[in-house]
């Protein structure tokens, strides 16, 4: 009787350690903050791209667009992509509004993501 609870127990415990593994490739909730600062002003959209990975890539997983009335952009925009942990690569463009002008810029980003907050600093990219 020994012999088959050791057994049960070890094949408890390697589906646990495979469960814990493949969790962690789960996708989850990741909180992202676009941060704009004093440009948000000037900011009418901001549009993100996230792929796996570090390497240039077109193949995006999420997509999220943020549009706003002129002057009424948040100083930071909060975004709640779904995603697994891990490396990735985000394309946001900003669109500006300047002296009745649309200004766009595109800026390519690698972050990590791991369950907590992650800001991406963009008021220096905010076009002019």
């Amino acid at each position: 009787m020994n012999g088959k609870r050791a057994l049960r127990m070890l094949v408890l415990a390697a589906v646990l350690m495979v469960a814990l593994y493949f969790a962690r490739q789960w996708p989850k909730d990741q909180t992202v903050h676009y941060v704009l600062g004093d440009a948000a002003t000037r900011v009418e959209e901001v549009d993100a791209r996230w792929a796996p990975g570090i390497a240039a890539t077109e193949d995006w997983t999420r997509e999220a667009s943020f549009r706003y009335a002129p002057g009424k952009a948040p100083r930071i925009v909060t975004h709640e992509p779904r995603l697994p942990d891990g490396d990735y690569t985000v394309e946001i463009e900003i669109v500006a509004l300047n002296d009745a002008t649309e200004a766009r810029a595109r800026v390519r980003k690698h972050v990590t993501l791991t369950g907590g907050a992650t800001s991406i600093q963009l008021a220096e990219s905010v076009p002019r």
